[in-house]
């Protein structure tokens, strides 16, 4: 959840568009515009720990890559201002909504986040090409202005689709009247920014691509090693936690569920007179039966149950005050 009121983030993006526009009158040989690639670093004791190097583009390609970074935040500004999509904080439950959003983050909240500041320090890296070894995992355009003072860094997730010809026996290159061979590979990039970095903040044009790049699925299996330990160490048995265990780790679905269990908490307070409640007082998918020592314990036909017992510890069952009715809710909201 972001620390920054909803306002200064959106002062801050339109501060982010101003730095785009100021620098566009500017001559790109004066600019730092650097095209970066990502990679793994196999040497790194690190799970997600990356090198950084520089493909050397010619005369032309810097002009486009600032142009195509800044016309696509000029139209998600425009977007806003007419109401088009929303401006939001980063929420992992935005991802399931039937809208669009723009949504920000200040990096002190992104996991993995320390393994990128050296894209930060205006640091000039090493030459490379797309069609090194290994593969690239992302790829990044930074924009510094002539004195190095403001940085924009707009991040872009890789495809191996991006090496046109990459399977190709023969490739050839359009002309006016006559196609002609090319022996070299071609290489694409999209016509898209999925993220963009600026003076501390993060704002998200595409959350699932985001996540990808900022390695938001090793956060999701940390939130679930807690949430899984705690629920281990309750009261409450279950009939078979080796098959909750595999249905969490199996689904990535899931494990952006039990982020929101762990981040909403409730699951470390519960206890058996919690879940003999909700079986005594709600129409619930969550199944109970007695163990073989005579306890009430959660039990799962299948993988598929695991939803109904993700509901359970996300504190999803509610009361009615005004109708003594009982409820399932999905989208919760605090009132308070």
């Amino acid at each position: 959840m972001s620390s920054a009121s909803r306002g200064d983030a959106r002062d801050h993006f339109d501060e982010l568009v101003a730095f785009l526009q100021r620098i566009e009158d500017i001559d790109t040989s004066e600019l730092g515009i650097d095209l970066l690639l990502a990679r793994l670093d196999e040497e790194s004791a690190e799970d997600y720990d990356y090198t950084f190097d520089r493909i050397s583009l010619d005369q032309e390609l810097p002009e486009d890559l600032e142009n195509l970074v800044r016309e696509k935040v000029e139209h998600k500004q425009s977007a806003l201002e007419s109401d088009k999509i929303r401006f939001s904080d980063y929420g992992i439950e935005n991802r399931d909504r039937d809208q669009t959003f723009v949504q920000y983050e200040p990096t002190e909240n992104i996991p993995q986040f320390e393994n990128f500041e050296r894209l930060l320090e205006g640091e000039r890296f090493s030459h490379t090409t797309y069609t090194e070894p290994p593969k690239p995992e992302f790829q990044a355009i930074r924009i510094r202005d002539a004195d190095n003072d403001q940085m924009a860094i707009a991040f872009l997730n890789y495809s191996r689709r991006q090496i046109m010809g990459r399977t190709s026996r023969a490739r050839m290159l359009v002309g006016s009247e006559k196609h002609r061979k090319v022996d070299d590979s071609l290489i694409s990039i999209p016509d898209r920014v999925d993220s963009i970095y600026y003076d501390g903040m993060m704002y998200i044009f595409d959350q699932s691509r985001f996540e990808k790049v900022f390695d938001y699925l090793a956060e999701y299996e940390r939130c679930a090693d807690d949430v899984l330990d705690r629920i281990e160490e309750t009261d409450i048995p279950f009939h078979d936690f080796d098959m909750f265990k595999d249905a969490v780790y199996g689904n990535n679905r899931v494990l952006r569920l039990m982020y929101k269990v762990h981040e909403r908490g409730v699951y470390e307070d519960m206890d058996l007179d919690d879940a003999t409640y909700i079986r005594d007082n709600f129409d619930t998918d969550v199944k109970f039966e007695e163990n073989g020592d005579g306890e009430m314990s959660i039990k799962m036909d299948d993988k598929r149950d695991v939803w109904a017992v993700l509901r359970f510890f996300n504190d999803d069952h509610l009361d009615s005050p005004l109708t003594n009715e009982q409820y399932i809710s999905l989208s919760k909201q605090d009132a308070g």
